[in-house]
C-alpha cells in the first residue's frame, strides 16, 4: 500500500493528494524554477486524473498553495495555460510549504469516469 496515494476516488469524484515537484525517493525538490515546478505539478495532475478515468476538463475545484505572494502572477499564467477550456473553481493560499525550496503545491477534485480504476 502506498503511504501517500496520488489520488483516491469516491462518490464519482477523484480527490488528489497535494501534488508537488518532489523526488519521492529523497523527498527533496526536483526542480527549483517556479515554471518548472508548476509544469511538474500539472504533469502529475494529468497522470492522476488519467489513472482514475478523468481529465483536466473534468476538474471541479483546484486548491493551490504558493510559498510566496510573488509567484501569484506566474501561477495565474500557468493556470490559464493549463485550463484552456473549462477552468475549475479555485483557491490560492500563500503559506509555508513543508519542504525547503518548494514553491507550489496543488490538490484537485474532479469528476471520475467509470472506465477509471477505483479505490
Amino acid at each position: 500500500m502506498t503511504l501517500f496515494p496520488t489520488a483516491r476516488t469516491g462518490a464519482g469524484l477523484v480527490f488528489t493528494s497535494g501534488l508537488a515537484a518532489i523526488d519521492p525517493t529523497t523527498m527533496t525538490v526536483s526542480v527549483t524554477d517556479f515554471h518548472a515546478q508548476a509544469a511538474a505539478v500539472f504533469d502529475q495532475l494529468d497522470a492522476a486524473l488519467l489513472e482514475f478515468g478523468s481529465s483536466r476538463d473534468r476538474v471541479l475545484k483546484l486548491d493551490c498553495f504558493l510559498a510566496e505572494r510573488q509567484w501569484f502572477p506566474a501561477w495565474n499564467t500557468a493556470f490559464s495555460t493549463y485550463f484552456t477550456t473549462a477552468a475549475p473553481a479555485r483557491t490560492t493560499t500563500i503559506t509555508t510549504l513543508p519542504i525547503e525550496g518548494l514553491l507550489i503545491e496543488v490538490q484537485a477534485i474532479a469528476v471520475a469516469e467509470s472506465r477509471g480504476r477505483s479505490s
